[in-house]
């Protein structure tokens, strides 16, 4: 009886992981920092930062990885910010979808029912309301059971419950707005 429950904690503070590795992100410095050479599937990664910083380039870098190794792509769009002409040449061998939601409030339940599907490698919730700790540990969930990668993009700055991996992406001084630096958990690369 000691043994199962000691089993189920396990379980519950570090689930096993469904695949092996992580989606390369394309960049080879961050890979290499990341402990499963990318984004973990089955987890919540946060790419942080202020807005010009690159967060949109390095989650299109993702899901350009993605699309390449096979995986439909999600893209939730809930600020209604991207640019369809910079993003259609991703969509034309298949693979990429779009949501844009009516309002910014609906981007997490967008999240959930296309985590819900199954169908998506990699899903990417962009602009959405800070998240609770209930609807983060349900997609997290989610993201677990359909072995997705699930990427939260956002210009919050408090933490988030359950995140795997989180990315602060910041403009570089050297290059003036030209080039970003990604630090991921806490160290610069």
């Amino acid at each position: 009886m000691l043994s199962a429950l000691r089993q189920r904690l396990i379980e519950i503070v570090d689930p096993p992981r469904p695949d092996a590795g992580g989606l390369p992100s394309g960049i080879a410095a961050l890979d290499r920092a990341l402990s499963d050479g990318g984004i973990p599937y089955g987890r919540l990664t946060e790419i942080v930062g202020q807005r010009g910083s690159g967060k949109t380039t390095l989650a299109r870098a993702l899901a350009t990885s993605a699309i390449q190794a096979g995986r439909w792509v999600a893209y939730v769009d809930a600020a209604r910010t991207l640019s369809p002409r910079d993003w259609a040449p991703l969509a034309e061998p298949g693979g990429l979808w779009v949501i844009r939601p009516p309002n910014a409030d609906r981007g997490a339940w967008c999240t959930d029912v296309l985590l819900r599907s199954g169908a998506f490698g990699l899903v990417v919730l962009d602009g959405a309301p800070p998240l609770s700790r209930q609807i983060a540990v349900r997609l997290t969930h989610l993201a677990r059971e359909s072995n997705a990668a699930l990427v939260l993009v956002t210009e919050a700055q408090g933490m988030l419950v359950g995140s795997a991996v989180r990315l602060r992406v910041a403009r570089g001084a050297r290059a003036e707005g030209r080039g970003a630096r990604a630090a991921g958990r806490g160290s610069p690369l």
